[in-house]
């Protein structure tokens, strides 16, 4: 699908950017003994993304690093981000035992 503007494009980069991220840790979670570790792992980037966010709100952005001039870190990146650890936190705390 290729985007329609200049606005649809910087969405787009920002799900691939947070999708790229969310899927290596889905492949990462799996890894992990058990949900209470997986449960603690995601609180764990939850708080390190969260803390992060707040920096780049209070520094304007200048807490990132910009790889790429042409496509700098922005807000909805941290937020993608953050919703999708959020969602499969979620999904970790509604599941009994700790097994698998």
């Amino acid at each position: 699908m290729t985007p329609k503007s200049k606005d649809d494009a910087e969405t787009a980069t920002q799900l691939d950017r947070a999708a790229r991220f969310l899927a290596r840790l889905d492949t990462h979670l799996p890894a992990l003994a058990g949900h209470a570790a997986r449960r603690a792992f995601l609180d764990g980037q939850l708080d390190g993304w969260e803390h992060r966010y707040a920096r780049f709100i209070s520094t304007e952005g200048a807490s990132e690093p910009v790889v790429d001039e042409a496509d700098p870190p922005q807000a909805a990146d941290f937020l993608l981000t953050i919703t999708g650890l959020a969602a499969r936190r979620a999904k970790l705390g509604h599941m009994r035992g700790d097994h698998g």
